[in-house]
């Protein structure tokens, strides 16, 4: 009988110096530039299903991790958008991450706070096995994502 794994819950919080509706208007509508604004860490993005913006679409993500020469990918699919909060949601539906989770979930919500916002990311995550490797690689992307966003909207 294969044995169930628990689902793991990580919040990242950051304040950034841009404004929060921009902020959601790039988590939510311009996700494959990434591979433009993160280029250290994203070498490509693809829409494979979809127009890349509306619910149902799902993109696929070359990438690395951690100095690594090996190039990574992970579909990810926008599953929920709700615009009152500037809360996208995404899911893993294929990739490398697949490989030792079970379920890869990315929620996130900007907030305005005075002339700039505070971005919430909130992971659920279960692996395949309990003894699989923790997401920290990953956390650490979502954890400087922003300051990138940040940069690239003071340019």
């Amino acid at each position: 009988m294969a044995q169930s794994t628990p689902t793991h819950v990580i919040d990242v919080e950051s304040e950034i110096s841009c404004p929060a509706d921009k902020m959601y208007d790039l988590l939510k509508n311009q996700l494959t530039r990434l591979p433009v604004i993160f280029p250290e860490i994203y070498k490509n993005a693809q829409v494979l299903e979809g127009d890349g913006k509306s619910l149902g679409s799902v993109r696929r993500w070359t990438y690395v991790i951690r100095m690594s020469t090996y190039l990574f990918w992970r579909w990810m699919r926008s599953d929920e958008v709700d615009d009152e909060k500037r809360a996208p949601t995404l899911s893993v539906v294929g990739g490398d991450l697949l490989k030792t989770h079970k379920r890869f979930d990315v929620r996130v919500v900007v907030n305005q706070k005075g002339t700039g916002s505070v971005v919430k990311w909130h992971i659920i995550f279960e692996k395949v096995d309990e003894n699989d490797p923790h997401p920290d690689p990953y956390l650490e992307i979502f954890d400087n994502i922003h300051k990138k966003f940040e940069q690239h909207f003071h340019k």
